[in-house]
Parts: structure tokens; C-alpha cells; sequence
């Protein structure tokens, strides 16, 4: 079975309607027909939580939609990872790849742990880290039927 890592952006664009939600439904699509297994570090859930709760505050959907939508992000599978050596490995990534916060630095530690790709909708964290960090790929110029 194929493995990868999968920023939370990548459900968050499912959710909401931007550039990059065409590719993450089709990307979804390919990994429920491939039997591909999702991995991410803890904070991945804390990131869906955080995201679905700005709209409801601004306020953009009621709190009964953010609760509908918060409890679909919450059940996708996706199996999670913690522990104290993934945490360094993401602090140390974040110092090698010149990145101001070790948010990201968990995603990386964990896809070079697990020995797979991962998956960004984030841009900017992609062209900054590309050339040092070849398993990442971004959703916005990855053939994803491929």
C-alpha cells in the first residue's frame, strides 16, 4: 500500500472553493481508488480545528455549519503521528530549510521518516524548500491522475 503525507490545507481547499480545489477533490479521488494511506504529525487535526473556526467568528458560516463541516474534516482517515523525536526532527528541518516557524517542519520530519512524499497546497512553503526537500510535492503543479 502507497503512503504519503498530507498537509491540512489539502482539506481545508476541499472545503472551501480555492484555485487548488479542483486538483485536491481529484487527488482524493485517486486515493480512495489506489489504496494510498494517509499519514500527518498531531498538529494536523489542531490545524482543521483552527481553520473551520475562523469563518465562524468572522462571521462568514454559522456555528452549526462549522460544526457540520469540522465534524466531516475530523473523520477523514488519516493516521496521526507524535512523539518527542519527530518534534526535533521538525525543529531541526525548520533551522536547515531557513523556515521561521516549525509548523511545517513536522510535515517534512514526518514524510522523511516515513520515506514518502508530501503533499502541500502551500505554495510558498514548496518554492522555498523544493530544491532541499525533494519528496514535497504541491498540489497546484502535480499531475495528480498520474
Amino acid at each position: 500500500m502507497a503512503i504519503l503525507v498530507l498537509d491540512s490545507g489539502v482539506l481545508i481547499a476541499r472545503s472551501y472553493n480555492e484555485p487548488v480545489s479542483q486538483d485536491v477533490e481529484a487527488m482524493l479521488t485517486r486515493i480512495r481508488t489506489r489504496e494510498v494511506e494517509l499519514h500527518a504529525p498531531i498538529l494536523f487535526k489542531y490545524e482543521l480545528v483552527s481553520v473551520v473556526r475562523k469563518p465562524v467568528h468572522s462571521p462568514r458560516v454559522t456555528p452549526l455549519e462549522g460544526g457540520r463541516l469540522l465534524d466531516e474534516l475530523l473523520q477523514y482517515p488519516v493516521t496521526l503521528h507524535f512523539d518527542d523525536a519527530l518534534l526535533r526532527r521538525g525543529f531541526e528541518l525548520a533551522g536547515e530549510l531557513t523556515q521561521p516557524r516549525a509548523y511545517d517542519g513536522q510535515y517534512l520530519a514526518l514524510a522523511e521518516r516515513l520515506q514518502c512524499e508530501f503533499w502541500t497546497t502551500d505554495e510558498r512553503l514548496f518554492n522555498s524548500v523544493r530544491s532541499a526537500f525533494p519528496l514535497i510535492r504541491w498540489l497546484g503543479n502535480v499531475d495528480i491522475n498520474g
